[in-house]
């Protein structure tokens, strides 16, 4: 570290510095790059519940009906392939 960085850091209010070493070291976090693109970091918990929730939400959808709509739909595209036979 420079001296006149080390001057400015000791004018500055230590809440001050530890706001911005944080910010650094978040910003450490979220800025790792893997294969050129950007990544961001969640922590294992945050994850797990995320997993949870999304697990929950398509297993709710997989269970749904097929709008009558779609099986109409489906029909007629199985009827014109069969005529193409």
């Amino acid at each position: 570290m420079t001296q006149g960085k080390e001057r400015e850091e000791a004018k500055a209010p230590k809440a001050e510095i530890a706001e911005t070493r944080q910010v650094a070291d978040a910003r450490q976090i979220v800025d790792d790059v893997v294969d050129g693109a950007e990544i961001a970091f969640l922590e294992p918990h945050i994850q797990e519940q995320l997993g949870r929730v999304l697990r929950s939400f398509c297993d709710d959808l997989i269970h749904q009906p097929i709008p009558d709509k779609f099986v109409v739909l489906l029909a007629q595209l199985e009827a014109i392939q069969r005529e193409k036979k």
